[in-house]
């Protein structure tokens, strides 16, 4: 590899007006990358980070407050434009709270404070070119913000995207910005030398500044921080906060053993096979919160002395070259982290701050919480939760990724989750107005959720089983299942892959549609004027060329010319119309009759008439079919990014089993569950594999699922759950964390699941089943085939109940809901009729491939007659 990727890199960063401290920390990167660089921090080089300053223990009087603050300045990072939430423009720019942008909330804050303290306290924006006009235009309704000599913004450095074969920078002519990228929030150091934002600063007599996200709203310059800062001539200090479940893809702060210095690691920089270190939240126990507070002249003395190279650690960030296109190139982004600037001051110090401090908006999770009532903004606009609990867990189904759709689901406000712990949202419902959300809540498939309603508030009423032996209900068993899943990862598939999968994000239009101006019908192409009169007196046009579908017409046609034209070829210039062969003597060569007048545009596609390039044509949520394969393939997408399809490894267990076509021995029987798993997996839309059955060994079984689990992101095993001698499923299982219980359905009362560890710590679901067919068949219809939906994103999870009326009786067992098999089908007047086959036992395979349906008797009918309406889950398409 030679110099030529860098030499060209600084020539592009010398055009575009970058200063020289900018191209120096580039070419300080760019030879660690060229040198294999990786930026990682293995886990043995670090030690967890223990004895932390807390917060709530400092102490600071309103003197040494006020002293602080007056040589503090409050520096938001404002460069992002949301596109992980289906933005366009600043992500600061979203309405958040009661009506409110980020940028107003953070404006009055500002405001507050220094009402609150009388202090200047600067507030300067770091934006990017795609902000600064927008999030300008926005603070201009405050007038009083500006501090004299200060500018209310900066713009970050930009650096080439690098080719990765090469790291020559990319050349992407349909859009040269998208050649360009940020260099990491670590960018804020440089470009405040840059732009003479430190050097203003440090003029002013402001020595201190606070860094955070414009979209952390709990990131208040807090004067206690500030006033410890200053208190103990600290270069430099970083918020962290107790660590949760839900952190555990946060970067968080180790002490590195080599020099004992405070190291910032995240997620990008974890060593290959160490994530289960990263993720261990007991080791280690805080997060970063991304809250910075640095002395301005220990930076400037920096700066100064390395030249503007503070050598903070890499990290190599592989992308798209067009984020929005996962069929576009992949490009090398040279990235840093802001807080990693940590290991380079000395006497840099952590503090443990409250959780309110680190109320950040990444989804539109995140945005429905902060803009309910759980949530409200005090006098001085601090974000203030409405009790002391943990804020409510929520999950949005793909439909509400992005705001605009988010927008339109909620069109009258968010629900009331001032009383809510959690909500699982499944499908796509549209919710009315002065909704409340109460405990735990799971709306699964409502098209709209009505006004008033309150959801959660009493749980759902089910008989209790009549042997009171506390069986576990259906629904609490699915609900315990699909609480531990999230949707698979997304990835780019080719279209021939990606048929019945959810589309992960908005999928652009690459070209018009169509893509140039095309006839609709066989003729020739005219100017619509030299076919004035036409109606009442023929007229003859000179024939100049003649263009075929496909054809490339280099020709233009003139007044009183023709050209012949057939369907689908591109109009040739000149040419505003098209007059149909029938209208004419249908001449070759020479001229042409035309016996009717036309009109412009006449017979003509226009360009794009159907589809403009970069307009939305599949949205994220969508599932792909064979029309949106068209649209696609159209578009020019050879493939899209979906949710993964799922893998599945189906195993059967007992010595008993023998492969189908081998012959039986004494007390043998042929598998047919590990074939019929299969294809239910493959029915429910997931790829599937079936292993040979195993034995009654536990050791076997445990061998096996060790191979499995580094492929499976699914594993389904049936017999050998129940209370037999010989259940190894059971007995190898329990010692790994596997549930198995009992639960209030026939068939399929024992069932188990849990979720293995996998290598690199993946957690892989794993359904263990009874091993009668019919009560298997039943488990994956209820509990396995909603699983492996909600791994791929779809809705409904569920099928759908639809009413039928019973043509004989059925008897149930009390407190069981019970699942039976019956034909349906439609009758004379078109409603669904229901005959339940003979043979009800879990054995019955040959009645079992009869029904096309299950009957489902809820858990408080013990009976019922002929001619009574059930709910059936219709197992066919066609009935």
């Amino acid at each position: 590899m030679t110099d030529q990727g860098l030499r060209a890199s600084v020539d592009l960063m010398r055009q575009r007006g970058l200063g020289p401290e900018a191209i120096r920390v580039f070419e300080h990167y760019y030879e660690q990358l060229k040198g294999g660089a990786q930026g990682t921090i293995p886990e043995d080089s670090i030690e967890p980070l223990r004895e932390v300053q807390r917060l709530r223990e400092v102490s600071v009087s309103d003197e040494e407050a006020r002293a602080a603050l007056s040589q503090t300045a409050i520096i938001k990072l404002n460069g992002g434009l949301g596109t992980g939430m289906g933005m366009t423009g600043a992500k600061s720019a979203l309405e958040v709270k009661d009506g409110l942008t980020f940028l107003d909330i953070i404006a009055q804050q500002v405001l507050a404070l220094r009402e609150r303290w009388d202090v200047e306290l600067p507030l300067v924006l770091m934006n990017s070119f795609r902000t600064s006009e927008e999030s300008l235009e926005i603070l201009s309704k405050y007038p009083d913000l500006p501090v004299e000599g200060l500018p209310l913004d900066f713009i970050q450095n930009a650096e080439p995207k690098l080719c990765p074969e090469d790291l020559t920078p990319v050349q992407w002519p349909a859009d040269p910005e998208l050649e360009w990228c940020p260099p990491g929030h670590g960018d804020i150091y440089v470009s405040l030398v840059t732009s003479g934002v430190l050097d203003a600063l440090l003029d002013k007599g402001i020595r201190y500044a606070f860094l955070s996200n414009s979209d952390n709203l709990g990131a208040t310059c807090d004067p206690e921080v500030a006033a410890w800062m200053v208190a103990h001539g600290l270069p430099f200090v970083a918020e962290v906060c107790k660590r949760t479940k839900s952190d555990r893809k946060g970067g968080h702060l180790a002490v590195r053993k080599a020099d004992g210095r405070i190291v910032l690691r995240d997620t990008a920089m974890v060593a290959e096979g160490e994530e289960r270190f990263f993720r261990d939240i007991k080791r280690h126990d805080t997060f970063n919160a991304n809250n910075i507070w640095i002395d301005l002249r220990v930076l400037r003395e920096r700066m100064t002395e390395m030249q503007g190279v503070l050598g903070l650690p890499i990290i190599v960030n592989r992308k798209n070259v067009d984020p929005a296109d996962p069929a576009s190139p992949e490009v090398i982004q040279m990235e840093s982290a802001m807080g990693t600037a940590i290991e380079v001051f000395e006497g840099s110090e952590a503090i443990l701050v409250p959780r309110s401090r680190f109320r950040p908006v990444k989804t539109t999770n995140d945005l429905l919480v902060i803009r309910s009532d759980f949530f409200s903004l005090d006098e001085s606009y601090h974000v203030v939760a409405a009790g002391d609990g943990p804020e409510p867990f929520v999950d949005l189904d793909s439909a509400y990724r992005f705001v605009p759709n988010f927008e339109k689901r909620f069109p009258h406000g968010v629900p009331s989750m001032k009383e809510c712990t959690s909500l699982r949202v499944i499908g796509d419902p549209v919710f009315g107005r002065n909704v409340r959300c109460v405990g735990e809540v799971l709306i699964d498939g409502y098209r709209r959720v009505l006004d008033d309603a309150v959801l959660g508030e009493l749980p759902t009423p089910v008989a209790p089983p009549a042997s009171g032996t506390g069986l576990r209900t259906v629904d609490e068993h699915l609900k315990a299942i699909l609480s531990t899943l999230q949707p698979s990862p997304t990835q780019f598939t080719p279209l021939t892959e990606a048929l019945g999968l959810v589309v992960a994000r908005d999928v652009r239009a690459k070209v018009d549609l169509p893509h140039f101006d095309n006839s609709s019908m066989d003729g020739y192409a005219v100017q619509a004027a030299s076919l004035e009169g036409a109606d009442g007196s023929p007229v003859r046009l000179r024939i100049v060329g003649e263009v075929a579908a496909g054809g490339d017409p280099t020709f233009t046609v003139q007044p009183g010319e023709a050209a012949r034209i057939m369907t689908g070829a591109p109009l040739p210039a000149g040419a505003d119309a098209v007059i149909a062969v029938e209208d004419t003597d249908g001449a070759a060569t020479g001229e042409v009759e035309c016996r009717a007048a036309t009109r412009p545009g006449r017979y003509v596609r226009p360009r794009g008439e159907d589809v403009a390039t970069g307009a939305v044509i599949v949205s994220a949520g969508e599932v792909v079919g064979a029309r949106t394969v068209a649209l696609l393939a159209a578009c020019g997408h050879a493939g899209v990014e979906v949710h993964r399809r799922p893998h599945v490894v189906v195993l059967s267990t007992g010595a008993e089993l023998v492969e189908p076509g081998k012959p039986l021995g004494p007390g043998q029987i042929h598998d047919s569950n590990s074939f019929m798993l299969w294809a239910a997996a493959v029915g429910a839309g997931a790829s599937a594999e079936i292993r040979a059955a195993v034995g009654d060994s536990e050791d076997e079984l445990l061998d096996v699922l060790d191979e499995v689990v580094a492929e499976a992101d699914a594993v389904i095993t049936s017999g050998g759950v129940s209370m037999g001698a010989y259940d190894v499923v059971k007995s190898a299982l329990k010692g790994e964390g596997i549930d198995f219980v009992k639960v209030a359905m026939q068939p399929g009362k024992p069932q188990g699941y849990g979720l293995l560890t996998g290598p690199g710590g993946r957690r892989v679901p794993i359904f263990a089943l009874p091993g009668n067919p019919v009560s298997s068949f039943v488990s994956f219809e209820v509990f396995v085939r909603p699983a492996l939906r909600r791994l791929m994103r779809l809705s409904p999870e569920k099928r759908r109940l639809r009413p039928a009326t019973l043509i004989s009786g059925v008897e149930s067992f009390e407190g069981r809901r019970q699942f039976g098999r019956a034909v349906v089908s439609r009758s004379a007047e078109g409603t669904l009729v229901a005959v339940p086959v003979a043979g009800q036992g879990s054995h019955f395979v040959a009645d079992l491939s009869r029904a096309n349906a299950l009957f489902v008797v809820p858990e408080d009918v013990t009976e019922l007659v002929a001619g009574e309406v059930v709910d059936v889950l219709v197992l066919d398409q066609e009935a």
